[in-house]
């Protein structure tokens, strides 16, 4: 039979295989990790060496309706086989059970003895991908070490140039995986470092690629995590992570080398299974908070530049009850809008389409790259305007 063979960050749960009706069968479904959600996955199928199998494998995913968004199975996961690209999948076979409970079945072909193929939710962003983006972009970008996270991970930070205190200029704060598994985030933040590396912005940008290595080095999804969501953890009293006691240190050292209301803090994130497009939330808070609607005209203005990619509306605004899981606890929205402060903004970006495009990683750079063009422009004009 084909086995599910071990890898670092794995992530999936309940598996079983078998040979049935002259065909493999491997069944699994996401692990949540001890945390409320489960979404993402990620896990290798291994044919044993010298066993003959059939050549045809059905592979189910099973009860998709415990996926964070993901009852309709819509989305689209990927697959490599060997060291090969990660490619999508088409769209699965969706199975209602009599009792309701919802799977999604692919027919593939089974690896030759002693060969495997790795299937995953969207398409990885790990270190090796981090890595190629530096030596792809020369010596641009700084790499510090700011710290560590609780399970002993480094935590790195990017920086175009370190700025001045006694000459503050514009500035961006920019961070992703904040939920380990959201990785299309990660892809869109990939391609605005290379276009300011390309562009070299007279802007003092800082970056946060990884603000969960631990969780991304486990392989968990991360949303709605246990003991807390990391982004419920920015206070408002203290912090409740290790990793964003780091970060809101760095954040404020940065706030002190910047002009406030000429910066942006930028986060990227990945939205529920099947969403589509790309849009941007910010609270009514932050949208009151800083001169002339500041953070909802560079929202617009963003919006518009990524044409199709948009969903529509392209802001969102959310808020968390009082008593839900997370109320109490401070965002990073929260934390820039009342510690800081600075304009702040999430984005969304699907896992797999925007725009009517099933998204590659060259899609996810080419959003990041309308970003950053955007961003850049807007700063520099406002640098402009406030010149006497």
């Amino acid at each position: 039979m084909l086995t599910f063979q071990h890898m670092p960050n794995e992530n999936y749960a309940a598996a079983e295989s078998s040979v049935e009706g002259g065909k493999c069968r491997i069944e699994f479904t996401p692990s949540p990790h001890r945390g409320i959600a489960a979404m993402w996955f990620l896990c290798r199928i291994a044919c044993p060496e010298n066993e003959v199998l059939p050549v045809r494998t059905i592979v189910r995913l099973k009860n998709i309706q415990g996926m964070l968004g993901g009852g309709a199975g819509l989305f689209l996961p990927v697959i490599r086989f060997g060291s090969g690209d990660w490619k999508r999948l088409p769209r699965g076979r969706r199975i209602v059970g009599p009792d309701s409970r919802i799977h999604l079945e692919w027919e593939l072909e089974t690896p030759p003895p002693g060969r495997f193929f790795d299937l995953a939710f969207s398409f990885p962003y790990e270190e090796a991908q981090l890595e190629k983006l530096l030596c792809d972009t020369g010596s641009y970008w700084n790499v510090d070490e700011i710290g560590v996270t609780g399970a002993d991970h480094r935590m790195l930070r990017l920086s175009n140039r370190y700025g001045k205190k006694e000459e503050p200029d514009r500035g961006l704060y920019l961070l992703a995986r904040q939920h380990a598994g959201e990785v299309s985030g990660s892809w869109v933040l990939d391609g605005i470092l290379r276009r300011f590396a390309e562009r070299r912005p007279a802007i003092t940008v800082w970056c946060v690629p990884f603000v969960d290595p631990d969780g991304i080095a486990n392989g968990d999804y991360g949303k709605d995590s246990f003991p807390h969501d990391m982004n419920r953890a920015w206070g408002p009293y203290e912090y409740m992570r290790r990793e964003t006691k780091i970060i809101g240190a760095d954040l404020r050292e940065w706030h002190s080398r910047i002009l406030p209301e000429q910066s942006f803090v930028m986060d990227f994130h990945s939205p529920g299974a099947e969403e589509t497009g790309v849009y941007a939330y910010c609270s009514d808070e932050e949208k009151k908070a800083f001169p002339s609607r500041r953070t909802v005209e560079i929202l617009e203005q963003i919006g518009a530049a990524l044409g199709t990619y948009s969903q529509t509306p392209f802001i969102k605004a959310r808020g968390y009850q009082k008593f839900s899981a997370w109320g109490n606890f401070a965002s990073l929205s929260d934390f820039c809008l009342w510690t800081v402060p600075v304009p702040y903004a999430s984005f969304e970006t699907s896992y797999f389409e925007a725009g009517g495009r099933t998204l590659t990683p060259e899609h996810y750079q080419e959003i990041g790259s309308r970003i950053a063009d955007e961003i850049q422009s807007v700063l520099v004009k406002d640098s402009s305007s406030a010149r006497p």
